[in-house]
């Protein structure tokens, strides 16, 4: 007969809640955290907090507890926290608030604030959690870089105020070094029309010398002065209503003896009707130069140049075509630029400083147009592209 076991009567441990074990995890937590820690009741009344936060205060534990939260607080943050406690009675939810906390010694610093709310077992609110991150650092480095930009600025004024000055220096000099060639010019060319004398060969190729010289130099100090002029915002344009094509025809004209000479070709293909407000003695200037410049890096005998004109939209387009040595892609975006010489070996063949196509840029800028080059690369040619806004003559001019 089998006996029946007698029911055990020994009483099981309930397990440790996980609850529990999460309250010990949260004051492990909460205690050694490096950010410093509050816990406030719903009046602002210090609960508890853990080492970091007193240390930082300059306190002990036990002076921080049960201290109002406002006495760890610095005068100008005490008025935004009373606001930011009024609004969380209501959302329970503080976060990224910068206020300042004063220490025991009175040394006041910045933190950042984020804050949550804590219930009792019963899920009652209690009070809140906060926890704050020193900015000090933060603050430091922020006044270091604020001091090196204002330092900065000060320092690019004074650059600025420098630069004007250069600029107005070398407007003043440019213009002073030009009135002494113009009689230099115009004394050679009387003595090379032979009205004070006749001259032998010589004489004429020394002369000669002295006014190419004389016009060498005299191009190179116009350069000089309308870049002055460009970047001091300078530059007066005497404008009207003029034919594009017109302007081409009479510029490409006073180049051709010189294309002549070098057994170069010059043809062209100009729209009708193209009327631009632009200044004409300008407008010369720049094709001039580019033309100047094509005749200068094409080949004698073989070279060709070709200028378009036409309408595109409400521009009229110019597009001044070589044959020459052609512009490598890296050097295209920089051909503009002040000074800048794409191949300086060309360059003291033919003379020129890299100021030519840079005032080019500017006088085309301020008719409100635009000028590019455009190239395959080495030795396939160049293409120099014009935009210039086109006025409608069969519409009455506006008042300028």
């Amino acid at each position: 007969m089998i006996k029946a076991r007698k029911k055990s009567t020994r009483v099981k441990p309930a397990p440790q809640s996980k609850s529990h074990l999460d309250i010990l995890d949260y004051q492990t937590i909460y205690e050694n955290s490096p950010v410093l820690q509050r816990t406030l009741d719903k009046n602002g009344k210090i609960l508890l907090c853990n080492n970091a936060y007193a240390k930082k205060l300059g306190y002990t534990k036990k002076e921080v507890i049960g201290k109002s939260v406002f006495a760890h607080t610095a005068d100008k943050s005490i008025n935004f926290l009373k606001s930011e406690l009024k609004k969380w009675r209501k959302n329970y939810e503080v976060s990224n608030k910068e206020i300042w906390l004063k220490r025991k010694n009175g040394v006041v610093f910045p933190t950042l604030l984020n804050a949550t709310p804590v219930y009792d077992a019963k899920g009652k609110l209690v009070g809140r959690n906060a926890a704050l991150i020193d900015l000090t650092n933060v603050y430091r480095a922020r006044d270091k870089i604020k001091t090196r930009e204002e330092e900065l600025a000060k320092q690019l004024d004074e650059l600025k105020k420098l630069n004007l000055i250069k600029d107005e220096f070398m407007a003043m000099i440019t213009h002073e070094l030009k009135t002494p060639l113009a009689p230099i010019k115009g004394y050679a060319d009387i003595l090379l029309s032979e009205a004070l004398g006749s001259l032998n060969a010589t004489q004429k190729e020394r002369l000669e010398i002295i006014r190419s010289s004389a016009n060498s130099l005299l191009k190179l100090i116009s350069d000089i002065l309308d870049s002055q002029k460009i970047e001091l915002g300078q530059l007066v344009l005497h404008k009207e209503i003029l034919s594009l094509s017109q302007i081409i025809i009479e510029t490409v004209d006073k180049m051709r003896p010189s294309a002549d000479r070098k057994g170069i070709t010059i043809t062209k293909d100009l729209g009708s009707a193209l009327f631009c407000s632009c200044d004409k003695i300008r407008i010369e200037q720049v094709m001039s130069n580019i033309v100047a410049n094509a005749l200068d890096f094409i080949s004698k005998d073989t070279g060709k140049i070709h200028i378009k004109s036409y309408r595109a939209g409400n521009n009229a387009k110019i597009i001044i075509k070589d044959n020459g040595v052609g512009i490598s892609k890296s050097d295209l975006e920089q051909i503009f630029v002040k000074f800048y010489q794409v191949d300086t070996k060309l360059t003291r063949e033919h003379g020129g400083t890299g100021l030519g196509l840079s005032v080019c840029k500017g006088i085309i800028e301020n008719h409100r147009g635009k000028i590019w080059a455009e190239s395959e690369g080495k030795g396939k040619g160049t293409e120099v592209h014009i935009l210039l806004p086109i006025e409608d003559i069969s519409k009455p001019l506006p008042i300028r």
